[in-house]
């Protein structure tokens, strides 16, 4: 799945998303900034066309600022027919009713599914955060007063405010800018002021459930228009031969979370890593060696790796109390933090949010996502186990409701010690 940042992942209508927003967030609406914003979804909506949106997420604490790797979708529109979209390894096709999907680490696998009436809203069901304000544009609401809501799905209070005219600068075309508003966000939207699209665009979060308190979110958009090649083709995705599953979650939990020709498998020899643990001590590989070692990457932002880790704590504290030579790491990796001690202050304050009991994990942190890569994962979350040699004796991918018995089972195996726990045995 795309990274979440500082998010509360909430259903469509706890967001009001579908519904007018809460009056206490809610700006009043101008009129002819409502006028404005409604002639740009037209004018994105008016013919085909090919749209590249590039993002850099900001996080700002005081005068920390961290920005996040950037990241992109590209889309292409067949007004009245339907769009195909492309980001974070997903190709995405809404067409005929229906939402199909593919993702690069899984060569058999699809998703196909009703869109339920509503592409936006089908692709937000898939997803839950989408910050694409022009991909809002091309699908979501047609009235301005509805589509605002969904320029991106942390802002959803904002309200068009104001209109303003940017001089030509610097060789930089005039501009109009369209300006929005609740009392959680602030967002500005050039538009070319003859095409009407998109070109550039700011949203600041700075209150509300999306962000901790004395933390802000910017989000600094770029537009690129193309010129439409046969769009027809398009709105073809050939999904002949591979297995259906029913969820995008399972698209990505079920992908290979190795590639053909690369990556790890059983047998090879694990890559060396150096973390740090919350405490600030280091925690490398080549001490751990004489243990079998469980290791379990996740991320705050997704929702398989929170089921995940109270069953990995579990596991842990069977070891333990069986006296069994296993060793449980859940290494948090694709953050947007990558200082130490704010890394360390925010998984903390999350795990206790959580209430999650993760006595028997040892938590770590892959600061720069480097073992991550090391180890070839490709989604979250992936499980590796090693064996007390240093040898890689599984990876897997996802959380199943059964994660606990069969990783157990699994151990056992490794172990060749049968059930240490004699009423669990029988």
């Amino acid at each position: 799945m795309p990274r979440l940042f500082i998010v509360v992942l909430l259903t469509v209508s706890t967001l009001g998303l579908g519904g007018p927003p809460a009056h206490a967030q809610a700006r009043p609406a101008d009129p002819a900034a409502v006028e404005a914003f409604g002639r740009t979804i037209q004018a994105v909506r008016s013919a085909p066309r090919v749209l590249t949106e590039h993002v850099v997420v900001v996080t700002r604490e005081g005068e920390l600022e961290e920005p996040a790797d950037p990241r992109s979708v590209r889309w292409s529109l067949m007004p009245e027919r339907g769009l195909r979209g492309e980001f974070d390894g997903f190709t995405i096709l809404l067409a005929d009713g229906r939402l199909r999907a593919i993702h690069e680490s899984a060569d058999g696998l699809c998703v196909d599914v009703s869109d339920k009436g509503s592409p936006y809203y089908a692709l937000f069901s898939a997803f839950r955060d989408l910050p694409w304000p022009g991909l809002a544009m091309a699908i979501g609401e047609s009235d301005p007063a509805e589509c605002v809501m969904q320029l991106n799905s942390r802002a959803p209070w904002l309200q068009p405010t104001g209109l303003e005219t940017i001089a030509q600068e610097g060789g930089r075309p005039a501009r109009q800018r369209l300006i929005f508003a609740s009392d959680h966000e602030d967002m500005w939207i050039d538009v070319d002021p003859t095409t009407r699209l998109p070109i550039e665009a700011e949203l600041h979060i700075h209150d509300g459930p999306f962000v901790a308190d004395g933390i802000e979110l910017e989000y600094r958009y770029r537009f690129e228009s193309e010129e439409p090649p046969a769009l027809e083709k398009a709105l073809v995705l050939d999904l002949e031969g591979r297995e259906r599953t029913d969820s995008i979650a399972g698209l990505v939990r079920q992908a290979a979370a190795v590639r053909p020709g690369g990556g790890l498998r059983p047998g090879m020899a694990a890559p060396p890593f150096q973390v740090v643990g919350l405490d600030g001590r280091v925690v490398e590989s080549a001490q751990l060696r004489g243990e079998v070692l469980v290791v379990d990457f996740w991320a705050t932002w997704c929702g398989p790796c929170r089921a995940a880790l109270p069953r990995l704590a579990a596991i842990g504290r069977w070891a333990k109390d069986n006296g069994l030579p296993i060793r449980v790491l859940a290494v948090n990796t694709s953050e947007q933090s990558k200082l130490e001690d704010v890394r360390q202050r925010r998984i903390g304050e999350f795990l206790e949010a959580q209430k999650f009991d993760v006595d028997g994990l040892e938590v770590v942190l892959d600061l720069d996502g480097r073992v991550a890569r090391d180890y070839g994962v490709r989604g979250l979350p992936t499980t590796v186990v090693i064996d007390a040699a240093g040898q890689i004796v599984s990876v897997k991918t996802g959380f199943v409701e059964d994660f606990e018995e069969r990783l157990r089972e699994d151990l056992l195996d490794l172990l060749e010690g049968g059930d240490p726990i004699p009423d669990e045995a029988s």
